[in-house]
């Protein structure tokens, strides 16, 4: 089980649904989003190689699985709406972007940041009005919990074992909640604040930061509110947990590093029927950034 309960991360959208002719160049847009993190989690794999244990490596060979399935039920969404795929936004590609350890994998990508996947998911899935399509992406969603759980229960035992780990991971946790907000506030700028999902939005992200809170105090990251977090403590716990990615980052060995499934997935094979679809212009005032 999750630390938090579908309930605690549930939120009333008061029955406001998307339209899937009026809003389906925002709908191709927010489902462009998802296929990206799908396709990162395909690349879970490569975690095996770190996993302290058979039990974590059977899980991250299952994920892997469970992941491409996704990609599946996206491809799934984009037919339904007759819209291709565009490229993702920036600030998406830098929120999924690959850990340098596997305690920043379990506690970021997989705890947190699945976490806010979820968040989506569960929003997706009230707000569009295809039955069917909905039971796909809450068996998919149901998955997600799982990613959400292990990423939960590494960390714990990671901070068990290490508690000077806590101070880097909680100021990598505040860098993405920052970068969360700031993204909503951009979004919110461009859409039409009538809409009425979109104008709910503001709200939304309130409860995705208070889950966000609750799971990092459940996960002992941190022994209190986040609200209690000063300026100057943020930012020194940002900006230490930066540096050090930052200083990786020059590593030479990573000049020559391959392109990955995340450069090409729009390109591929695979893609290629939903690639064929219409394409879309704007979406909803979100400018659109699309594949080559």
């Amino acid at each position: 089980m999750m630390l938090l309960t579908r309930d605690e991360m549930a939120f009333d959208f008061k029955g406001a649904k998307f339209d899937r002719v009026k809003d389906r160049d925002l709908l191709a847009w927010i489902a462009s989003q998802f296929l990206y993190g799908e396709v990162t989690g395909i690349q879970v794999g490569h975690w095996i190689l770190h996993a302290p244990d058979v039990e974590s490596a059977k899980f991250l060979a299952r994920q892997c699985i469970e992941e491409l399935q996704h990609v599946d039920v996206f491809m799934e969404f984009f037919k339904w709406l007759d819209a291709r795929p565009v490229k993702v936004h920036p600030v998406v590609k830098f929120l999924s972007s690959e850990s340098d350890d596997w305690y920043e994998h379990c506690a970021l990508e997989m705890a947190q940041g699945e976490g806010f996947v979820l968040m989506v998911f569960y929003a997706i899935i009230h707000c569009i009005d295809d039955e069917k399509l909905a039971k796909r992406l809450d068996a998919a969603a149901r998955q997600e919990e799982g990613h959400v759980e292990f990423g939960e229960q590494q960390t714990m035992k990671a901070l068990a074992r290490d508690p000077k780990l806590r101070k880097r991971l909680l100021g990598l946790h505040l860098l993405s909640l920052w970068v969360v907000k700031r993204f909503e506030k951009w979004i919110a700028r461009r859409v039409d604040q009538d809409h009425p999902v979109m104008r709910q939005i503001p709200e939304y992200l309130k409860t995705i930061i208070a889950t966000t809170d609750m799971r990092l105090q459940r996960m002992g990251m941190t022994s209190k509110p986040l609200s209690e977090y000063g300026r100057l403590e943020t930012f020194a716990r940002i900006s230490g947990a930066v540096m050090r990615k930052v200083l990786r980052k020059f590593a030479f060995w990573r000049w020559f590093s391959k392109k990955r499934l995340t450069h090409t997935y729009l390109r591929d094979e695979y893609l290629a029927e939903v690639m064929k679809l219409k394409e879309i212009e704007n979406a909803a005032g979100i400018p659109v950034i699309k594949a080559a």
